[in-house]
């Protein structure tokens, strides 16, 4: 029997974590997260009943089993669409965005410097992450600004490391998710590159292996390994270089020169530019370490910004790859893993409802890429 006047106690707590454990739902995502979550709920509710007395009637097996079934799917699909990022979409991202710059909050466009938080480092590659927000007009916003990171990660890699391209020239480069890249060959990192067309058919130059499979196109940005050595940024910096690629892709907008952010990059000049969604931005150092700079949780940018964040960093060229849903990238050592997508990267729902999303969306509803640049740590 329920302790008098606890019964109301008793159903305010459970939905008080009910409500906890949906959200967290939303923003952790995954299988061991999902399981933690749902392991928190039925724990913490069976506390609940024994502190406050409350005895289960009736369709107690009925509730467990829709209880079951809720976490079940509402995990799922917050997994699929990658909730603890997305939600990022919901926030006002009108505002300039702001970055810590010696441990306060300053505007991009007023910034010398920015904290970079070191998340791993060895003698090969440093990864660091940048947080960074935008003002919330919303008190929810607001909230969220207060207990949730927006984050960009950086990884730095010496050219002591050996550098490629991974696809799959067999099938046409098919398009491949990272988890299926990593399969066709084992890589410390990979991310996808090049942009693709609603036939899933890489756009603009691809050497693989030493062998030419597409000419380039009008985009002014490059990724090559030239005698084993990789370079990144605008087409200009290759004019040099006489020996054939071992591997090489291409993409826009390259961003930056010698250190000299372009006029219309700064000017934002094309509509898309200006969107603030995940991007992927590959650049060269002047000690030539090559930089990847890409979205994490709720790292929404726009090109300009993106760019002002690598040069903040020491960046001397730079150049654009594919990133909105399309992003994703892993990251994998002796000791420390991280992988990031922007939507589902793992369920495959067939070619016909792909086929549907490309139709209506020009996106296809497992996110896959033709081309990935992929490391493999020399230590």
């Amino acid at each position: 029997m329920a302790k008098p006047g606890l019964n109301f106690i008793h159903f305010a707590a459970v939905f008080g974590l009910f409500m906890g454990c949906w959200l967290l739902l939303v923003f952790y995502n995954g299988l061991m997260p999902f399981l933690a979550i749902t392991l928190l709920f039925f724990g913490g509710r069976l506390g609940i009943r024994k502190l406050t007395g409350h005895a289960t009637k009736g369709l107690g097996l009925f509730k467990n089993i829709f209880l079951v079934l809720f976490f079940i799917s509402a995990g799922f699909l917050c997994s699929m669409l990658r909730s603890e990022t997305n939600y990022a979409y919901l926030l006002d991202r009108a505002q300039p965005l702001n970055i810590e710059e010696n441990g306060t909050w300053t505007p991009l466009d007023k910034a010398n410097t920015v904290d970079l938080s070191e998340t791993y480092s060895s003698p090969s590659v440093r990864i660091h992450s940048i947080n960074v927000k935008r003002n919330q007009p919303g008190l929810a916003g607001r909230l969220l600004n207060l207990i949730i990171s927006q984050r960009v990660n950086v990884f730095t890699f010496n050219t002591s490391n050996e550098f490629y391209l991974v696809a799959d020239p067999n099938r046409d480069f098919a398009p491949l998710s990272v988890s299926e890249a990593n399969e066709r060959k084992e890589s410390s990192f990979l991310i996808n590159a090049s942009f693709y067309d609603p036939s899933n058919q890489a756009l603009g130059e691809v050497i693989y292996c030493s062998q030419q499979y597409q000419s380039k196109s009008s985009s002014s940005g490059y990724f090559k390994v030239i005698d084993g050595i990789p370079h990144a940024g605008p087409s200009s910096i290759f004019d040099s270089y006489k020996n054939t690629p071992q591997y090489s892709c291409q993409a826009h907008p390259s961003t930056m020169k010698n250190g000299v952010i372009f006029d219309y990059i700064l000017n934002n000049s094309f509509p898309k530019w200006r969107q603030r969604t995940y991007r992927n931005l590959v650049g060269e150092k002047a000690d030539g370490s090559i930089v990847f700079i890409a979205s994490g949780n709720g790292g929404l940018l726009d090109v300009k910004e993106i760019t002002q964040l690598a040069k903040l960093i020491g960046v001397k060229h730079a150049t654009l790859f594919d990133a909105g849903i399309a992003l994703q990238y892993a990251f994998k050592s002796p000791g420390y893993a991280m992988e990031f997508s922007a939507f589902n990267n793992y369920v495959d729902a067939g070619t016909f409802v792909d086929k549907v999303g490309m139709e209506l969306f020009r996106k296809n509803f497992i996110q896959r890429s033709p081309i990935y640049i992929g490391v493999s740590l020399k230590e």
